[in-house]
């Protein structure tokens, strides 16, 4: 089968074996792929990871085999898959059924193989079904929205919170953006593209910043939220020196919510936080059977989102166009 695999240096389409099963594991014929920040910072020597890797990890397919104890009754079946393997049911937190945060666990596409192949092989337990009104285009974004709805999840909202300023409005930062106009805040949209801004505004968003056209975003903030700053600022940018302005925009005692990293330092002011006694959140995966609701009722608009399509063949060349092109949402890859 073709698979995208990266060898450490590059990233090259090669034929290598289709996977094998294990008795619990089932083969999945990939249909789609979305490309992600995390993958981006992979081929570019941001984010560690064992090589040669098969990268991708924002999919959906048909599942053709399974393993000798998985019920057969899953041929066929259309599915998407959650990225955190390997779990042992046995640990701290998985007896707490926290399992995304397994001490045994491996991410698909990170640590162990993904899904930018013609077949992948997951764990029975990672796989939920997704119906037919749902193209395998629009079930990629079930992973990220998952995320998404975990920023509240792990933040839930008090009755003094009104408003949220979201800083970057890459996929991401686009999907919370639409669960917290669902949720009546007050959303405050920032980003440096004039593009993404404006679908910000086709979402709801009516106060937008352009970062690269005012002095101070901080400043711009507090002109909107009565010189108080943000009840919820959520970093959304994958960039570490945006904690600098999301720390001057969040007012005394508010949230920070960080959401991207792709495994960079992050200068931080330390006295500030204290001083002004600021909580930070971070989150992590979210919860799949939300997501797919979400979508399945048009509750999230994801096919707005969707930037360009490519062919597995042409991975690289969706690559160079995900780093040049700074109005790009979301790129998909279809198998």
């Amino acid at each position: 089968m073709k698979a995208a695999v990266f060898n450490g240096t590059e990233l090259i389409v090669e034929d290598v074996k289709i996977p094998s099963l294990t008795p619990t594991q089932v083969l999945i014929q990939v249909k789609a792929v979305g490309l992600c920040g995390t993958d981006l910072a992979i081929v570019e020597g941001n984010l560690p990871t064992p090589t040669p890797i098969i990268i991708g990890h924002e999919f959906s397919g048909v599942i053709t085999k399974v393993g000798a104890e998985v019920e057969s009754s899953w041929i066929g079946k259309r599915v998407v898959s959650e990225i955190n393997s390997n779990i042992d049911f046995s640990c701290y937190y998985c007896k707490k059924e926290i399992y995304t945060q397994c001490i045994s666990r491996k991410a698909i596409g990170i640590d162990i193989d993904g899904a930018l192949a013609d077949y992948i092989a997951v764990e029975s337990y990672l796989i939920h079904e997704i119906p037919n009104s749902l193209s395998f285009n629009e079930a990629t974004f079930i992973e990220p929205l998952a995320a998404a709805y975990q920023t509240f999840e792990m933040m839930p909202l008090e009755e003094d919170d009104n408003n949220v300023v979201i800083f970057g409005l890459g996929k991401l930062g686009l999907l919370i953006l639409q669960i917290a106009l669902l949720k009546n805040l007050d959303v405050i949209a920032i980003d440096g593209s004039n593009k993404k801004l404006e679908l910000a505004k086709g979402f709801g968003a009516l106060k937008l910043i352009n970062r690269l056209q005012v002095k101070s975003v901080a400043q711009k903030i507090k002109e909107y939220t009565e010189g108080l700053g943000a009840d919820i600022v959520i970093d959304c940018t994958g960039n570490p020196n945006a904690l600098i302005d999301i720390v001057s925009s969040c007012k005394t005692r508010g949230k920070i919510h960080i959401k991207s990293t792709h495994g960079l330092g992050t200068p931080i002011n330390l006295t500030d936080l204290v001083v002004r006694e600021l909580t930070i959140f971070t989150s992590r995966c979210g919860p799949f059977a939300k997501a797919i609701e979400g979508l399945s009722k048009n509750q999230i608009n994801v096919n707005k989102l969707i930037s360009e399509i490519y062919q597995l063949d042409n991975v690289k060349e969706a690559f160079e166009s995900y780093k040049k092109n700074r109005d790009l949402i979301k790129i998909i890859i279809n198998i």
